[in-house]
C-alpha cells in the first residue's frame, strides 16, 4: 500500500518597495562576503610554501620495520616468520586486504621456507585505486602498515603510483625518525592550530 504524502505549499513573500529599490536582500548577503574579504587568508602559496600535515594525516602508506619497538602481538607471531632486524614487520596475515574496500589494490605474496617459517616476498599497493580511508592500517595487528605525512605522490606513469615493500620500509623509517615521539593529535600544538585557523568560538 502506497502512503500518500501531503505537500504544503507556502507562498513566496512579496518584496516591499524599499527592498526592491535598495536591494536590501543583496546587501545582507554581501555583508558576509565583505567581512571575509578583509580577513587574513589561511591558504598557502603552494608549492613554494608547504605546511607539515598533522601526524594523523592519511598520506602515502609505509611499513614499519623490526626495530625493537614492536607491539606484543608481533612477539607472538614472530616465531612463525623469518624477519630480520630492519626488515618490514609484515606477517602476511592479509587483514589489510580483507578490510580494504578495494582489495584488488594489494598484491601480497609470502613463501614458506624449509624451517616452516614464512617470509613476505612481495607487498605492492596500487595507490591509484586507494581511497586513503585508513581501514587497512586499523586492521593491521602488528602496527606494520601505517599512513605517513607524505602527500606528493604525482607521477608521469601509472607504474610510479605502485609502491613496493622496500619503498614502504624506507618511508616508515624516515617518518618514525621525524615524528615517532610526537603526540598523536591533530595539531602539533594549539599555537600552530591557531596560526592556521584562528580562534574557534563555540556557540
Amino acid at each position: 500500500m502506497v502512503k500518500m504524502v501531503k505537500v504544503k505549499y507556502v507562498d513566496r513573500p512579496e518584496l516591499t518597495n524599499k527592498e526592491r529599490v535598495f536591494f536590501l536582500d543583496f546587501i545582507k548577503g554581501m555583508k558576509i562576503t565583505i567581512k571575509n574579504f578583509f580577513r587574513k587568508t589561511i591558504t598557502t602559496y603552494y608549492p613554494f610554501e608547504k605546511i607539515t600535515p598533522p601526524k594523523r594525516f592519511r598520506g602515502t602508506h609505509a611499513h614499519r620495520v623490526k626495530n625493537g619497538k614492536e607491539p606484543p602481538s608481533f612477539k607472538v607471531l614472530e616465531k612463525f616468520m623469518n624477519i630480520k632486524e630492519g626488515e618490514s614487520r609484515c606477517v602476511a596475515c592479509y587483514m589489510c586486504q580483507q578490510a580494504c574496500p578495494v582489495p584488488e589494490l594489494f598484491k601480497i605474496e609470502a613463501v614458506q621456507q624449509l624451517d616452516g617459517r614464512k617470509k613476505v616476498v612481495r607487498f605492492d599497493m596500487n595507490l591509484l585505486n586507494c581511497m586513503y580511508c585508513g581501514l587497512c592500517t586499523e586492521a593491521c595487528p602488528v602496527d606494520c602498515l601505517i599512513m605517513t605525512d607524505i602527500y606528493e605522490t604525482a607521477s608521469y606513469h601509472r607504474a610510479g603510483c605502485v609502491t613496493h615493500i622496500d619503498d614502504m620500509s624506507k618511508r616508515a623509517i624516515d617518518f618514525d625518525n621525524r615524528r615517532y615521539d610526537e603526540p598523536d593529535r591533530i595539531w602539533i600544538d594549539d599555537k600552530e592550530r591557531s596560526k592556521l585557523w584562528g580562534q574557534i568560538k563555540w556557540s
